[in-house]
């Protein structure tokens, strides 16, 4: 009987690249992949430390595993790197604790070890001082219809309220030629959609010799034909006019722009060490608008950062309302230890709250106000499910929206043109217009 591994992920869809190449590997190894609320005989947790909320759900789903007695609970990822002794200290059982450097050899790794664990096993250097970026390849995104492609992995920006880079190390680029070898196998596999990502996807290419940058490389990789691609979080500065023009251009990119801003306020951006201000951020906003008008431009901002005043949080609230954003990622601030912010006066936790829940309705209203934009056009839906309670498929759109409409059995992977009709609350609903193209696998321009 095949030994049963199941796995969980918390944070960025980095993780969920190299939880489910992990996966592959071990199911290569002769291992069932069984959902993770199943009982299984090994347990992985690729955990994230970017908020203390995260560090915490990664120390609640250690317990949840622990809880089934399986004979081995591996735990990785961000917060094993930064906070093993918090972990250690918490958690009182034996763990397989993985660190950066060593997570693409966990499969490997756990044949060198005695079972059951009488002690922790512990494979983390203090630091991650790694010089490449290790690949995390696979065939099959598990459970999903699109797949992410990591393209690039740590951070030298050393933003004061982020722990990124002491978890994951400098920023480091994975070479032209593996991002087009996981590429085309994606495409060999009939994916729809690849969304290429990384901790600080804008940076890729600049630590490679010669030197490269995104924009070269989305030009080599529209050489493949592939299906369509989607750009994770850009910071405003890495969005060029020669790449929105290849993107309108080409078709190859997905009209759907998120930014990573945090704030709007001059003086926060200085104090969390970001190197815009508000007069670049309207400037790319307005230039993504002019280009593509009926792309869904998304933001992730930070709520209550150490040394934002009200006049501060209402300059960033008046220039979220005034400008085209369409959706908003809202993070209320949290110490994370090590970090520059930490040690700086911080906002009582209330009024953290407060400015998260005021953002938050803004978010809200704008979300339902694009949604309203889009009504009456044709989209190209990557179908991503049946939802049972609706009696409805789930698709994605090429702008970003969620759209719900009715179909013939077995259109799950495809992507079909759906007419987006009626809105009701936060949901789009369509009608499918192409039929007479239902064979087809995957998208094709």
């Amino acid at each position: 009987m095949k030994e049963r591994i199941a796995a969980t992920t918390l944070g960025c869809k980095v993780n969920q690249v190299e939880t489910c190449s992990l996966l592959e590997a071990f199911k290569a190894q002769g291992y069932e992949v069984v959902p993770f609320k199943e009982k299984a005989d090994i347990y992985l947790i690729n955990t994230c430390a970017v908020t203390a909320r995260a560090a915490y759900e990664s120390r609640q789903l250690l317990r949840r595993a622990l809880k089934n007695s399986p004979k081995l609970v591996i735990a990785t990822g961000c917060y094993v790197q930064i906070g093993l002794e918090e972990i250690i200290e918490k958690i009182d059982h034996p763990l397989f604790l993985v660190g950066q450097d060593q997570k693409a050899e966990i499969p490997n790794l756990i044949k060198k070890i005695e079972l059951p664990l009488e002690r922790n096993e512990i494979y983390v250097k203090p630091e991650v001082q790694l010089r490449q970026c290790i690949p995390f390849f696979f065939r099959r995104f598990y459970n999903h219809h699109r797949a992410f492609v990591k393209i690039q992995d740590g951070c030298n920006a050393f933003c004061s309220y982020c722990v990124v880079p002491y978890a994951r190390g400098r920023a480091r680029s994975l070479p032209e030629d593996l991002v087009l070898q996981q590429i085309r196998l994606l495409k060999q596999e009939g994916y729809g959609e690849i969304v290429l990502t990384g901790i600080h996807l804008g940076w890729w290419g600049k630590d490679l010799s010669p030197p490269r940058n995104l924009l070269s490389l989305l030009k080599a990789v529209s050489k493949l034909h592939p299906p369509r691609i989607r750009l994770s979080s850009l910071n405003p500065e890495e969005i060029s006019p020669a790449l929105l023009d290849f993107a309108a251009e080409s078709r190859l990119i997905c009209p759907h722009f998120h930014l990573s801003l945090q704030s709007l306020d001059n003086q926060v951006l200085k104090l969390m060490n970001r190197h815009y201000g508000l007069q670049e951020i309207e400037e790319v906003v307005w230039m993504i608008k002019e280009r593509f008008p009926n792309a869904a431009l998304g933001a992730d901002i930070i709520a209550g950062f150490p040394g934002e005043t009200e006049e501060a949080f209402g300059r960033t609230l008046e220039a979220l309302r005034r400008l085209p954003v369409d959706y908003l990622h809202v993070f209320p601030y949290s110490p994370r230890p090590g970090t520059k912010a930490a040690a700086m006066p911080q906002l009582p936790p209330h009024l953290v709250a407060q400015r998260a829940k005021a953002l938050r309705e803004l978010a809200r209203a704008k979300k339902k106000a694009f949604y309203h934009t889009q009504m009456g056009r044709s989209f190209e839906v990557l179908v991503q499910g049946y939802d049972d309670r609706q009696n409805l498929y789930r698709g994605l759109t090429e702008n970003y929206l969620t759209l719900y409409f009715s179909g013939p059995p077995a259109l799950e992977g495809q992507i079909v043109r759906v007419k987006g009709e009626r809105l009701v609350d936060e949901c789009l609903y369509g009608r499918l217009e192409n039929r007479s193209s239902l064979n087809l696998a995957s998208f094709t321009r």
